[in-house]
């Protein structure tokens, strides 16, 4: 039985830290079926990309630069959750503790990883979304 291709995933990032976000494209590079959309490195720069090019997967830092509204990436994971009910949504922060974990599961992420040991973990995850869908 052959296997069909792969789904390209669309991905998009958002995370302020310039060094994260390039960390993230080079992971992502090294799977052959990901087309990186952009990359947002605050809240308002992340509803215009989302909202502009539907990702299918977006992996989202809960601290973002602009927090004018007094937001976090865990208001926009529920904004998120709402308004692109299909797209994947992974976690990837610094802040490891348990009930941001629980927090983020609760509001919808598919992942939750911890920038300081999961990032391979992010390639193992796509890979599989890739043959999946």
């Amino acid at each position: 039985m052959e296997r069909s291709n792969p789904k390209i995933l669309k991905i998009v990032t958002v995370d302020d830290s310039f060094i994260v976000t390039e960390r993230l494209k080079h992971i992502l590079n090294e799977i052959e079926s990901v087309e990186i959309l952009g990359s947002a490195k605050d809240i308002s720069s992340a509803k215009k990309l989302t909202n502009a090019v539907n990702p299918d997967v977006i992996i989202l830092d809960i601290n973002l630069s602009d927090d004018d509204y007094g937001q976090t990436g865990i208001d926009l994971l529920v904004e998120f959750r709402q308004n692109l009910p299909k797209s994947k949504i992974i976690i990837f922060t610094n802040h490891n503790e348990l009930h941001y974990r629980l927090i983020c599961l609760e509001k919808g992420a598919n992942y939750f990883f911890d920038k300081s040991k999961d990032s391979h973990k992010i390639s193992e995850v796509i890979k599989q979304w890739t043959i999946i869908n």
